[in-house]
């Protein structure tokens, strides 16, 4: 089957951005290894195994939307908004840091809508060749 896709730069950028996620969630689960080794092994544990489970699930969200797949807008949509209301909820707490997620949330969403809106205006193209 052969695809063609419109905003081909938004959807790449839309992947790359949601891989940096992916990627930071797996610093955040070597941050939770550290405090697993060093003090807090009851509570870091789950943690560390959440977080690696996100980390898994976005790269793979990733991925699909790199290469095309249609089921991986949805979800990484999801993401975005939660991570846009994440930012919004540490702004005072961490202004930085909830401008950073939330300015890369922001662009991630814009570049998912530009990408499956492109889509649904252009009808996907189908070859009947098995």
């Amino acid at each position: 089957m052969r695809v063609r896709r419109g905003f081909g730069i938004a959807r790449l950028v839309a992947a790359g951005l949601a891989a940096a996620e992916g990627v930071a969630l797996l610093v955040l689960v070597g941050g939770q290894l550290v405090e697993v080794v060093s003090e807090r092994a009851f509570a870091g544990v789950p943690v560390a195994v959440f977080f690696a489970a996100c980390a898994a699930a976005v790269l793979w969200c990733a991925r699909g939307l790199a290469v095309g797949e249609s089921w991986s807008g949805g979800p990484l949509v999801a993401t975005q908004l939660l991570l846009l209301a994440l930012s919004w909820s540490y702004y005072p707490a961490y202004p930085l840091a909830a401008l950073v997620v939330g300015t890369d949330a922001g662009v991630a969403l814009v570049g998912l809508v530009l990408a499956r809106s492109a889509v649904v205006a252009d009808p996907v193209e189908r070859d009947d060749e098995v």
